[in-house]
């Protein structure tokens, strides 16, 4: 008896490990102003979920954590602004990233489950003034 109530407890504690947050999302956009990306996004539904985590992935596709963004409720509008998409090191060869990334949100929920939303793409044209101080200043990072 008392093993099948091990069982059970192991397959109950299994499952519910494996259920993903959800969360529904309105829009996820992201926007080059030549400056820095704005990403905006608005929840529809988002139950028991604590935080968005944004990831960035330049011409590598490999995701990389670069901000948090605590949770507020159902029907919220969210913004983002990144100001160091120009001059990031992109992949393991350490090549800098040229001017197209792609970001998705990483949804954490309560219990710690997780879920990814959709990627959206955005060619990031920086003014040759920002080019050039990017540039300048990564060479003494």
């Amino acid at each position: 008896m008392r093993r099948l109530a091990l069982i059970l407890g192991i397959l109950v504690v299994t499952t519910v490990a494996g259920v993903a947050v959800q969360v529904t999302l309105q829009y996820f956009q992201a926007k080059s102003n030549g400056t820095s990306v704005s990403l905006e996004w608005k929840s529809n539904n988002e139950p028991e979920l604590v935080q968005y985590e944004i990831e960035r992935a330049g011409e590598d596709n490999s995701f990389r954590y670069i901000a948090t963004v605590q949770a507020k409720g159902n029907n919220q509008a969210y913004s983002y602004r990144d100001d160091e998409a120009f001059g990031k090191r992109d992949g393991n060869d350490g090549a800098v990233a040229r001017n197209y990334f792609t970001y998705r949100l990483k949804m954490i929920g309560a219990d710690q489950s997780t879920s990814y939303s959709n990627t959206v793409g955005v060619t990031h044209n920086v003014s040759g003034i920002k080019r050039t101080w990017g540039m300048i200043k990564e060479m003494f990072r």
